[in-house]
């Protein structure tokens, strides 16, 4: 098991990699919503092709990420590779709900 990081980019990209189950879902949240909520900022795009593993609460997150992003009248995207997080959100039949770049990874 690998444990997930959040990190920012100067170009306003957040990385998430690894596992996102309930055990890291706190502090991922924390970074994320921070991000969403910092003045002078326009959209965030949340990188998941790293990520190796998610569950239902780091599906929730997401939900609740994006639901937060649109009340902040950011726009908030994801970028992946067909991995977990699209199979995930594809299987719940939510990935509509979402902007989502697939791009290889580098």
């Amino acid at each position: 098991m690998s444990a997930p990081r959040g990190s920012v980019s100067v170009n306003g990209v957040c990385v998430w990699a690894g596992e996102v189950t309930w055990r890291e879902t706190a502090g991922l949240r924390e970074v994320l919503f921070d991000l969403l909520e910092a003045p002078g900022q326009g959209g965030l795009s949340l990188d998941v092709r790293a990520v190796t593993r998610i569950d239902r609460t780091g599906v929730a997150l997401l939900i609740g990420a994006n639901h937060r992003a649109a009340a902040l009248g950011r726009p908030l995207s994801l970028v992946d590779a067909h991995g977990p997080v699209t199979r995930k959100l594809s299987g719940l039949g939510m990935l509509g709900d979402f902007e989502v770049a697939q791009i290889p990874p580098t």
